[in-house]
């Protein structure tokens, strides 16, 4: 949504997107405030991942806004209880590509 309407038109994904504009650090501050109201760290987790698999540009842009804090949601120690939760945390399929030469 961070596309301005030229930008939209010269990469011809004009329609393709929603009609509104929201600067990426208007995203950011939205997806702030949904990682506030969750109630847990699995839920917090469930919410950044559903954004890794939305929009990877923005899910690092938030990350690397506060490292600190999202660290511990999606590394260790809220991957493990996601493991343990699988039933309740999966989504979709997810992989490692694994390059052979």
């Amino acid at each position: 949504m961070a596309f301005t309407l030229e930008e939209r038109q010269q990469l011809n994904i004009h329609g393709l997107l929603p009609p509104c504009f929201l600067s990426q650090d208007v995203q950011v501050l939205r997806i702030l405030v949904n990682f506030e109201r969750q109630t847990s760290d699995l839920d917090r987790y469930i919410l950044l991942m559903g954004l890794q698999d939305r929009n990877e540009k923005l899910f690092y842009k938030v990350l690397t806004s506060n490292i600190e804090r999202f660290m511990p949601i999606v590394y260790t120690p809220t991957v493990g209880l996601a493991c343990q939760q699988y039933g309740l945390a999966f989504r979709r399929p997810r992989y490692v590509s694994l390059y052979f030469k």
